[in-house]
């Protein structure tokens, strides 16, 4: 732990702990773009939304439901939950999860829809908004302009939609500080001002400038020269900035959040602080030998090298898988922030990246060690004494407000070429430098659209799910049921047996995952109500010495599965797929099938795409929900 103390780099509040050893002999020359990616927010976001949320809540309209996947998604999530704020997010089509939501508070509900196709709008999106649509106006709402909210690209047949209906549109680009995720976030009640704000003190030094009409940000974006990087010289860490708005203003200070060791700068926030503080910038406050290691830009060092924390971040990620360390195992330390952790497991796995992200419970839950794994914690910013970790010793610890964190996770995953600036196609192709030892494809074979989409047909493809709709399920037999599930051998690793009983299945399958593999649970259930399912990666991953992952139906999952948007062709993972029965279905207003019918066909699509790669499946399906969750954790020991 002192070695993470002695290796610090910060800027705006946001500190990187632990990132010169492990990039340690990285030439920053080599191993990143040499410079941070452009970032220029969205200036009129702000005030609409606060605008527009003001409006819908004179007229009593309180809720808000966000309808859309993806990244923006998952920091839409991150915000609210650590703001402590409500928002209802509908990402997958599980007929218990969606009728659940629409059932309530219907009078009090706005919907917000988002896609980041150009060219289609999900099956997903479209569903969910034809089950609102037919439920306003069974209830007799009629004012169907004001209970929709539109967040798309230009040109989009989404924003098409918008159109047809009188209803708010926002037009923009994908990204964790875009209208994809202020939007729901601002309109549920986060503080989205703030949050850019912070961003904006990481990414842009004090201008001398006026600001737009109606908000605090100059007008230039920012495309910052680090001479280290550039000469191989020594830069000092960026400096805090103050937005104008900002500066001078009550709490300026801790919105902007401070360098490492000032004491007085912010307010500092212990583990189990109160949302609103660790969403804040803070000191973190060590003093002494991490106030001087911070200052200090001594050759060597990662401040001395790479002058900026999404720099050192994204030079410590480009380091460590290239040498093989490809796990990310994401842990949020305690301090405050909820979330980041599954939002950058989607960064990366719509990316397709060769990183695989592991979100963990904690700190120190089954995964977080391994000769192929990079220890990850993320949290708010600390307060004097507290050290980074949340009580292990990670390789790294990222800590300060939540604007700062969403901005340079986004840049250091690009600088790593780990994801694009700008999202997929890959950043060499799109002009970047690319680290020794990545693919210049960087997306494993597949070519891209110009939307961000694979060209390819695969799992999730909406023409895979509609032509298994069209032509209806596979007949499926199961090669034994124990209690509450049914076990269905999909495609079986080298080396097993045939086993008869549950547990047995679940440990032979485990078992076989190859050195450096992966195994991935993929669960076609509700998120809510059927949440209980998560912990069986911590009994999986308790068994077996191997990374063990999870993701919902509907999300993609780890690039080397095969499954999701951007996956890749790596025979690496096996996979765990399970489905649940449907007890009560919803038909799809104004389509042939139900969102039992579209949940199913997602599924199967995944099944056929994994069958054709050859990797290794084991299909668990459960006869009743919690029945089955439960026998199946009382199995691994949970």
């Amino acid at each position: 732990m002192p070695d993470l103390l002695d290796d610090v780099t910060a800027a705006a509040g946001l500190t990187v702990f632990g990132a010169a050893a492990v990039a340690d002999g990285v030439d920053a020359r080599t191993a990143t773009a040499g410079q941070l990616p452009e970032w220029s927010p969205d200036y009129d976001v702000v005030p609409r939304v606060t605008a527009l949320r003001a409006e819908l809540r004179a007229v009593g309209l309180d809720r808000v439901v966000l309808a859309g996947g993806g990244p923006s998604a998952r920091a839409a999530e991150a915000i609210t939950r650590t703001l402590g704020v409500p928002l209802t997010v509908l990402s997958g089509t599980d007929p218990h999860g969606v009728a659940a939501a629409v059932a309530d508070r219907l009078q009090r509900t706005v919907v917000v829809l988002t896609s980041a196709s150009s060219t289609s709008t999900p099956l997903a999106t479209d569903s969910h908004r034809r089950a609102y649509l037919q439920a306003f106006e069974h209830h007799g709402i009629h004012d169907l302009g004001r209970r929709f909210v539109f967040v798309a690209v230009p040109g989009s047949p989404l924003a098409t939609t918008a159109l047809e209906m009188g209803a708010q549109l926002f037009l923009a680009q994908p990204g964790a500080l875009s209208a994809f995720s202020l939007v729901p976030a601002g309109l549920a009640g986060a503080d989205i001002g703030d949050l850019v704000e912070q961003a904006f003190a990481l990414a842009e030094p004090p201008r001398q400038r006026s600001a737009p009409a109606g908000f605090a940000l100059p007008s230039a974006g920012f495309t910052p020269a680090l001479p280290a990087a550039r000469s191989g010289g020594v830069a000092p860490a960026a400096p805090a900035a103050v937005s104008p708005a900002a500066a001078g203003a009550p709490g300026a200070a801790a919105a902007a959040g401070a360098a490492v060791g000032v004491p007085g700068a912010g307010a500092a926030v212990a583990p189990g602080a109160g949302p609103a503080a660790a969403a804040g910038g803070a000191s973190t406050g060590f003093g002494g030998a991490a106030a001087s290691a911070a200052s200090e830009a001594s050759a060597g060092s990662v401040a001395g090298r790479f002058g900026h924390p999404a720099v050192a971040l994204g030079a410590a990620l480009a380091a460590a898988v290239a040498s093989g360390r490809d796990k990310l195992a994401l842990a949020p330390d305690g301090s405050g922030i909820v979330g980041l952790g599954e939002w950058v497991a989607e960064l990366l796995t719509a990316a397709g990246s060769r990183a695989v992200p592991v979100v963990l419970e904690t700190p120190s839950s089954w995964g977080h060690e391994g000769p192929d794994v990079l220890s990850v914690t993320t949290g708010g910013a600390l307060v004097p004494g507290v050290m980074p970790g949340g009580g292990i010793a990670p390789d790294l610890a990222v800590n300060g407000p939540l604007g700062a964190q969403l901005l340079a996770w986004e840049q250091a995953l690009a600088i790593a070429g780990l994801v694009d600036a700008a999202g997929p196609p890959s950043a060499a192709a799109a002009g970047h430098a690319t680290p020794a030892g990545f693919s210049a494809a960087g997306l494993n074979g597949f070519s891209w659209t110009a939307d961000g989409a694979a060209s390819q047909a695969g799992p999730g493809s909406q023409e895979g799910i509609l032509r298994v709709l069209d032509v209806g399920l596979p007949p499926e037999v199961p090669a034994f049921v124990d209690g509450a599930v049914e076990v269905h051998r999909r495609a079986e690793p080298r080396g097993a047996a045939g086993a008869t009983t549950l547990i047995g299945v679940l440990d032979e399958f485990a078992r076989t995952v190859r050195p450096g593999g992966t195994l991935v649970v993929h669960a076609h259930l509700d998120r809510t109500a059927d949440a209980a399912a998560l912990a069986l990666r911590t009994g999986l991953a308790g068994r077996v010495a191997r990374a063990v992952t999870f993701a919902w139906g509907g999300a993609p999952v780890q690039p080397a599965t095969g499954v999701g948007v951007g996956a890749g062709t790596s025979a690496a993972a096996s996979i765990i797929q399970i489905t649940g029965a449907v007890s009560v279905d919803m038909p799809v207003p104004g389509r042939p099938y139900t969102f039992g019918d579209l949940q199913a066909a997602e599924a199967a699509d995944d099944r056929r795409t994994l069958l054709d790669r050859g990797l290794p499946l084991l299909h668990l399906h459960l006869t009743d929900r919690k029945a089955g969750i439960d026998q199946l954790l009382a199995a691994l020991g949970g």
